[in-house]
């Protein structure tokens, strides 16, 4: 059983319970439409489709439709100048009584406007909020613990070296140099928060830090994009086997540790996509599927950008 489903009204993916689509059916949290489980959900249309036939018969005939005018290029028997018209059983869509654009036949509120058909009256549309923020990697609290306890390594390093008849200058220098490393290894990486209020407006912040030093935050204009995407990619390259050979000789822990996280492990991520799907913008990049997979289905929740491609 799939564990999403796509609203017939809006697009919208919706997450499917456990126990699967309830038999009333599955309402879309961002449309409202009601989503039937796939017998109901074929059976409603043939008996709808049969309905308006019925209808359609006892109704007087509808006035024909004059032809436009064919266009300049209409020159051979492929091409008679006229615009293409689809069946009308092929019509899946039906007018919004209040706005007029094109909705789903079975739309009980319609996704631009949001009038409600049943009731005949406007919905104001309200939202679940969202104010949720992700790390990338470890959390600041284990990378501060993390960078004392190397510190207390450094402080043993810096007494063994001055009693072996290193001068304190220069062991001090050495020191303030591996501290400044250790700090911007640790301490440089972003942080992605989603956030939407009760009336729909949902905006996506990225921070980054640099050696644990928080920088402005940035605002991502989601509306330039298309869609969300989740994937897999391989970040292993020419440099990071370069720093691993480099790393071998003098220092067997760090080479080991870089090839297994920057070479050997599979790395995710989670992107805003642009131009058919490619992913333009980078939410979080990682070692965590989960994390990942939980940004990008809140990402498209809270933007109602569709996922370009599944989760």
């Amino acid at each position: 059983m799939a564990s999403t489903i796509t609203c017939t009204a809006c697009g919208t993916v919706l997450g499917v319970p456990k126990s699967g689509i309830p038999k009333d059916g599955l309402s879309c949290n961002w449309c409202g439409y009601v989503n039937l489980p796939a017998a109901e959900a074929e059976a409603k249309p043939v008996a709808a489709a049969t309905a308006s036939k019925r209808k359609s018969a006892e109704a007087p005939p509808a006035p024909v439709k004059p032809k436009a005018p064919p266009h300049k290029w209409a020159d051979d028997e492929d091409d008679n100048g006229q615009p293409y018209e689809l069946p009308p059983e092929e019509v899946k869509t039906r007018p919004c009584a209040n706005c007029g654009k094109q909705i789903d036949e079975l739309a009980v509120v319609c996704v631009h406007c949001g009038y409600d058909s049943a009731s005949q009256q406007k919905v104001e549309r309200t939202f679940q909020p969202i104010d949720l923020h992700w790390e990338s990697g470890w959390r600041l609290s284990t990378r501060l613990a993390i960078l004392l306890a190397m510190q207390v390594l450094n402080g043993a390093t810096l007494l063994v070296g001055l009693a072996v008849g290193g001068t304190l200058p220069g062991s001090i220098a050495a020191m303030a140099f591996y501290v400044f490393l250790q700090a911007f290894l640790l301490g440089t990486y972003d942080t992605v928060r989603i956030r939407r209020n009760r009336k729909g407006q949902a905006e996506i912040i990225v921070t980054w830090r640099v050696a644990f030093i928080p920088q402005a935050a940035k605002k991502i204009n989601w509306k330039e994009h298309e869609g969300v995407a989740v994937g897999h990619y391989d970040a292993g390259g020419i440099v990071d086997w370069l720093v691993a050979l480099m790393l071998l000789p003098y220092f067997i822990i760090p080479a080991i540790l870089w090839w297994y996280y920057m070479i050997h492990c599979d790395r995710f991520y989670a992107a805003l996509c642009r131009d058919r799907g490619y992913p333009e913008t980078y939410l979080y990049r990682g070692l965590n599927e989960k994390q990942a997979k939980e940004i990008a289905q809140i990402a498209t929740d809270a933007t109602g950008l569709p996922l370009t491609t599944p989760i």
